[in-house]
């Protein structure tokens, strides 16, 4: 049976965008609660959990209300001498405590679809998946799967903890040898690659930046602002990775099958055809993408901030509304109006 992926990636208060997009695509497209796989990073793995819960309605209010004191303690440049971080996400930890209930653990996994958060580990600098179903490790990225509500949480929290600027997470406390995980977005800003390897055949992304972002011809005179343009190119071009990864492999299995067709066509007995294809060889074997839809804001979200640590709600429901229009935009705009 066809599978179809909800995948978001990171962005901070930069989600809000994402809510909209949910908001258009569970109006017009595919409930959000009926998706066969799930994968979030950083703030998409905030996002995820409850979409996979059909709390469409808590997502919006959540992501266009908070303000930056409910999710950071900012903190002074005399932290990063005394702790492991500028400033503290203790906040943010209670907000996903709240969030997340037993309850709603329990829902995520009585279900069928996997909900899988992207962290990556500092010990092992290895990229990890937190699932609420069993799945597979790859030869890319470890797969753990969560026990209990607790473990889910601190893995969200874990996924949306830049490094330095906050905390990394003990997902499974007391664990030996010890284990620190962080945002999943310093490896995998846009989790494709998970959908992917769960047998997805059309992929739903929403990325927080856009495709490119514009040339700037002003001089940067400041170190701040050269950080800033620095990580916004560390972002863009990982980012870009995620989707040339994920092209390639739609991409080759739109080739086997456009081959496959074609030999068929021209008598090859389908058994021969068959053993052809199913090679261990054959990189693209165990893959079914032909679809992915990328949802992207056309210019970047700079209300967001830098690094999406503004929360101003004014500014989450401009951008709420930017990703509503951008997805009806996309869906309206397909061939023949075909959706997921």
């Amino acid at each position: 049976m066809a599978k179809t992926a909800l995948v978001i990636s990171g962005g901070g208060s930069k989600g809000a965008f994402a809510v909209g997009a949910l908001k258009y695509i569970h109006e017009n497209v595919r409930p959000v609660d009926q998706f066969d796989v799930y994968c979030g990073t950083s703030t998409g793995a905030l996002i995820v959990p409850l979409a996979a819960c059909g709390e469409l309605a808590l997502l919006e209010q959540q992501y266009t209300t908070l303000r930056q004191d409910d999710l950071v303690k900012l903190g002074t440049i005399g932290n990063l001498a005394l702790g492991t971080s500028l400033h503290d996400a203790t906040p943010l930890k209670n907000k996903i405590n709240e969030l997340l209930t037993d309850d709603r653990f329990q829902r995520l996994r009585a279900a069928a679809a996997p909900v899988m958060l992207a962290t990556v580990c500092l010990q092992t600098q290895q990229l990890v998946y937190w699932t609420t179903q069993p799945a597979p490790p790859t030869a890319f990225y470890d797969v753990m799967q969560t026990n209990n509500a607790t473990e889910l949480r601190r893995a969200m929290l874990a996924s949306s903890c830049q490094p330095v600027l906050m905390q990394p997470v003990e997902v499974i406390q007391g664990a030996q040898p010890v284990r620190q995980y962080v945002d999943g977005g310093v490896r995998e800003p846009t989790p494709l690659q998970a959908a992917i390897d769960q047998g997805a055949e059309t992929i739903i992304a929403i990325t927080l930046s856009p495709r490119q972002h514009p040339a700037d011809p002003a001089k940067l005179t400041q170190a701040v602002a050269i950080l800033e343009r620095t990580t916004d190119m560390f972002g863009e071009d990982v980012a870009s990775n995620d989707y040339r990864l994920a092209r390639l492999y739609q991409q080759g299995n739109a080739y086997l099958e456009a081959v496959r067709t074609l030999l068929l066509a021209d008598g090859v007995a389908a058994a021969t055809v068959q053993a052809a294809f199913a090679q261990a060889a054959n990189p693209f074997g165990n893959t079914a993408v032909t679809t992915i839809h990328e949802i992207r804001p056309a210019t970047k979200l700079v209300e967001g901030g830098p690094g999406g640590l503004t929360f101003d709600p004014a500014a989450m429901r401009g951008m709420l509304a930017k990703g509503q229009a951008e997805a009806k935009a996309y869906f309206e705009a397909l061939p023949g109006g075909a959706i997921a």
